[in-house]
């Protein structure tokens, strides 16, 4: 991954960026609040998401905003990972106030290698947030990515993460992200037969067609 992420032009890096700090619980971010942060109009930040859209960066739907794929979730936290620790570099070591540092920062990302990121890491003893409190990303580009397995191959009785939803509808997709089905979250596998899972996610009892369930992929919790 980390050729192909050194290949985004730098708007494109800061655009995935700006959306993974910007979101609230996973939800979409609105393009209003893009708008804002980066001082453009609308319409320039609209064009913007339709492109990262097509290149399967996130999710774009018209009066939401925008949520990350996948692959544009890796993208954000590669960046985010260099961005963080040298806030705490400069913060902890060079005594750097928050402000400055975040400042400082958002240029040294851009130019942080593999190798100076893991080092950086050994040397402030692998921090897991940064001086405001905000998790910092471990160093996962350089390990092969992981399948899981599809939700409907489960038994029920087990505490599950989402991995990945490999689903191609993109309204379908929106659906499960809305329910709390999403990369990272955990969910509760209660009951399974051949047409359908039942899952508990966030507090409630979501049924699941089988059809759903073939794109659900997780990771089995210890392992």
């Amino acid at each position: 991954m980390t050729g192909e992420f050194t290949t985004l032009s730098e708007n494109v890096q800061m655009y995935l960026v700006a959306i993974a700090r910007l979101r609230d619980n996973d939800h979409f971010v609105p393009l209003s609040a893009l708008a804002e942060e980066f001082s453009i109009s609308a319409s320039s930040v609209n064009e913007m998401c339709r492109k990262l859209e097509k290149q399967g960066y996130l999710i774009y739907q018209p009066y939401k905003g925008v949520v990350l794929t996948q692959q544009g979730e890796e993208k954000a936290n590669y960046i985010l990972r260099r961005h963080r620790l040298w806030e705490v570099f400069l913060v902890e070591k060079l005594g750097f106030k928050y402000e400055a540092a975040h400042e400082a920062a958002c240029h040294l990302e851009h130019a942080t290698t593999n190798n100076l990121a893991n080092s950086l890491d050994a040397f402030l003893e692998n921090p897991v947030v940064n001086p405001r409190g905000e998790p910092i990303p471990p160093g996962q580009e350089d390990f092969e990515p992981v399948k899981g397995f599809a939700l409907s191959t489960l038994s029920p009785g087990q505490e599950l993460q989402v991995l990945s939803i490999e689903e191609d509808d993109l309204s379908v997709k929106e659906y499960l992200l809305e329910l709390g089905i999403n990369p990272g979250n955990t969910i509760l596998l209660q009951a399974a037969t051949a047409e359908n899972s039942l899952i508990r996610v966030n507090g409630q009892q979501v049924v699941l067609a089988k059809s759903l369930a073939d794109t659900i992929y997780v990771l089995q919790e210890g392992l």
